[in-house]
């Protein structure tokens, strides 16, 4: 795939990019070739897993790639600056790209000088299966709802994956992809990173986006395409509201508004929302000449190779409304396995039945097998005996003017049960009361729904992935207000 997508990337003159280094297709297999002797070198071979932690930039990326067409088996994770656990114990060797080389006049250093490679305290021989064997990609997962763990990818799957996204999603050759999410999450390297490679687009990659840094770039390479998480999205439309180059814009990570949906398809001309996970890549995508509704209100039909169902829930989860059901999937580029840090398997759930995988998302098909997600099972709640779902009380509480944000969780008992605690994010220059925000909720939705307590924040925690950090609410949500107020923290 990679030497096809040069020769594509090569006639058409395109390249990579990162706002410091730039490297044309026409080099790319030269300076491949620099990286894989270099970690050849240095020791890395197929027989033994190593680190990689990887920043979305060219240096990153080329690594990456020399890892991939050597057969090594690494996990990824996010750059220093945001790891937040160190590495697997069955991984010999930490790569970290630290980029702090001077640019030379060729554009691009030595990999000598962009590279830091290190063992592994308290590394160990990877035991016998997955962990040992070649041409593995080990991802972790989010931890937003559980314990974090190891999602096991083979190279092949990898990148059927990716080929998998690129007719979906309407990549071209003439394409310039912005990519300023993650490329050590499956979003940013499945969908984003490694579909745009596949068909020699032009790649601009953007570390630690932010505001400023964003419309820079977007400013110097006028991107056709680009992949955003809804909360990038929305902090680029506090200070763009005018149409400019794109095509479209991919999204994907969370649930958008409608409000935030009608305001990015004004300025990116189309969204495409698409749905997957870190177990399974890429599930499900909106095609962005779908009309407008349909990209609104669903995140489109499966993949090709994925086949849906909607089961029932377990019986203690109570009855969803209408033709709700629970989303199962069957995926040819699906995971292995789950692994522990030290590389033995991980049991803490079942993984498969009969080859398809639970998802735990409560979905609904629209006409045309559409999909759309209504939110996690295990984000849910019995009251009054009706099964309450978290994510439609954060929408009901969205639609109270003010309210730019709202994440609902369970906190300390109370006489109902789970105290059900509202985070809400005032909307810019708006000023918020939580008394009139709860006062307000009593016209959008039933009493047994109506939270217990609303508490404001001005951001909400999130992961590198881009998602709401539940998990640090959650917390929150177990102190309360006055520990709070006096400086204490869970």
């Amino acid at each position: 795939m990679i030497r096809e997508a040069i020769a594509v990337g090569v006639d058409r003159g395109n390249a990579l990019t990162d706002g410091r280094f730039r490297v044309p297709y026409a080099e790319l297999e030269a300076r491949l070739a620099q990286w894989e002797a270099f970690l050849a070198r240095s020791g890395v071979t197929r027989d033994t897993p190593v680190v990689l932690e990887c920043t979305t930039s060219v240096p990153g990326l080329l690594t990456l790639l020399a890892l991939l067409r050597g057969g090594t088996s690494f996990a990824l994770l996010p750059s220093s600056t945001r790891a937040e656990r160190p590495p697997p114990r069955f991984c010999s060797l930490l790569l970290r790209v630290h980029g702090s080389a001077t640019v030379e006049p060729d554009g691009l250093p030595q990999p000598e000088h962009l590279l830091e490679l290190s063992p592994i305290a308290g590394a160990h021989a990877p035991p016998a299966g997955e962990a040992s064997a070649p041409e593995r990609i080990f991802l972790r997962t989010s931890g937003s709802l559980g314990v974090p763990k190891l999602v096991v990818h083979t190279h092949e799957g990898l990148l059927g994956n990716a080929l998998n996204c690129i007719e979906r999603l309407r990549l071209r050759q003439d394409d310039r992809v912005c990519v300023p999410v993650p490329m050590a999450h499956m979003f940013g390297l499945g969908a984003a990173v490694l579909p745009a490679l596949a068909v020699g687009a032009n790649l601009d990659l953007l570390e630690g986006a932010n505001l400023p840094r964003f419309l820079e770039r977007e400013e110097r390479t006028h991107p056709t395409v680009t992949f955003l998480t809804p909360h990038l999205c929305a902090m680029v439309l506090r200070r763009r509201t005018v149409p400019v180059h794109y095509r479209h814009a991919v999204i994907a990570g969370d649930r958008m508004t409608p409000e935030l949906f009608a305001s990015a398809e004004a300025l990116f001309h189309r969204i495409a929302n698409l749905y997957g996970c870190t177990e399974l890549g890429a599930i499900t995508a909106v095609d962005p000449e779908a009309e407008a509704e349909s990209r609104a209100t669903s995140v489109g039909r499966a993949l090709p190779g994925v086949r849906l169902e909607l089961r029932p829930l377990e019986e203690d989860a109570g009855e969803p409304a209408g033709a709700a059901g629970e989303l199962w999937c069957r995926h040819p580029f699906a995971f292995q396995g789950y692994l522990d840090e030290d590389g033995h398997p991980w049991h803490g759930e079942p993984l498969f039945q009969d080859g398809w995988y639970r998802t735990r998302e409560l979905c609904i098909f629209h006409a045309e097998g559409a999909l759309e997600v209504l939110g996690r099972t295990d984000l849910g709640v019995k009251r009054d005996g009706r099964l309450l779902m978290l994510t439609d009380i954060e929408s009901a509480v969205e639609r109270v003017p003010g309210v730019e944000r709202a994440i609902a969780v369970l906190g300390l008992e109370g006489f109902r049960g789970r105290r059900l605690i509202v985070f809400c994010v005032p909307r810019e220059g708006q000023p918020l009361e939580p008394a009139r925000v709860r006062t307000a909720c009593l016209d959008l939705m039933p009493g047994y729904a109506l939270p217990d307590e609303i508490r404001l924040l001005s951001a909400l925690p999130l992961l590198p992935s881009g998602k709401v950090d539940r998990q640090a609410l959650r917390a929150l949500a177990m102190t309360s207000p006055s520990a709070l107020q006096q400086g204490r923290r869970p």
